[in-house]
């Protein structure tokens, strides 16, 4: 058993800093499907309380897992060495609830890490991911920690109206953070509404990099590139995967880069600084 304990609000004495020093990405071909008697019990179980319409075609369609998708990331890390804390990040359910990601991470990765995963966050569990390791690496002195986020596309069931979140493929990104790696700052601000968003952003920005500074941008899928302008390029990050969208370029740069990211639904903003220090 791990028991948790409140934030830290100061470092302690000699905290590790953890930087970002690798990052992977991967799309996989699909691994299983869920054409059985149990996937069909349990999402017939999991839709009728809320009015949802089961997709039963979608049942036998094959798809992604989580876990494909975590030991893929992993094997592209090679030679990974041990870790002390594994942190799975999503926005969309995995496809078998019979598998968990965080499991094999605990098992297959070298160090037994501390594993668990992160979501209803919406796009930013990312963000929640990376402010977690930091909160435990400060607390516990984790000197290297993996944040491994996973998009899947399979959804057994019709998602109504809302459809700006609907996923389009599979995706995964591993970040691997330990002393060294390039400098990551992180603001995750939870309660945000699309009306307090360009005041929070811009508070965001002035945190990570300060007035005056020119630094690229990466917008997600819920942010107007114009806000986030701050005197250097801005892209839009592609549509359809997301939490991974966002972080996949790293895996070509880690240059000076800042990813923005807010998700309407759960009024949260996420906001990351590569490669900038204050």
């Amino acid at each position: 058993m791990y028991r948790t304990t409140a934030p830290t609000l100061s470092r302690p004495a000699g905290a590790r800093t953890l930087g970002l020093a690798r990052v992977v990405r991967t799309r996989v071909a699909p691994d299983r499907s869920l054409a059985d008697e149990f996937s069909l019990r349990h999402f017939t179980d999991l839709t009728s309380g809320y009015g949802v319409a089961l997709r039963p075609e979608a049942l036998a369609s094959p798809g992604t897992t989580f876990t494909a998708l975590t030991r893929s990331l992993h094997a592209g890390l090679e030679p990974l060495g041990p870790v002390e804390l594994a942190i799975v990040a999503h926005a969309t359910p995995d496809l078998d609830c019979r598998m968990a990601a965080a499991t094999y991470l605990a098992e297959a990765v070298p160090g037994a890490p501390l594993s668990f995963s992160v979501s209803d966050v919406g796009r930013c569990a990312p963000f929640a991911a990376l402010r977690i390791a930091a909160d435990y690496a400060a607390r516990h002195g984790f000197s290297r920690a993996l944040v491994v986020i996973a998009d899947q596309a399979t959804l057994p069931y019709e998602l109504g109206d809302d459809t700006g979140d609907r996923p389009v493929g599979d995706a995964g990104v591993a970040l691997l953070l330990e002393p060294g790696g390039a400098p990551l700052s992180t603001v995750h601000t939870p309660g945000v509404s699309v009306a307090d968003l360009p005041d929070a952003v811009a508070a965001g920005m002035a945190s990570l990099v300060g007035p005056g500074v020119p630094v690229a941008v990466v917008a997600g899928a819920g942010v107007d590139p114009e806000l986030v302008r701050h005197g250097g390029t801005v892209r839009s990050a592609p549509a359809g995967y997301p939490c991974t969208a966002l972080w996949e370029g790293l895996a070509d740069s880690l240059g000076r880069v800042v990813l923005v990211e807010h998700d309407v639904a759960t009024g949260d903003l996420g906001m990351a600084a590569v490669g900038v220090t204050r």
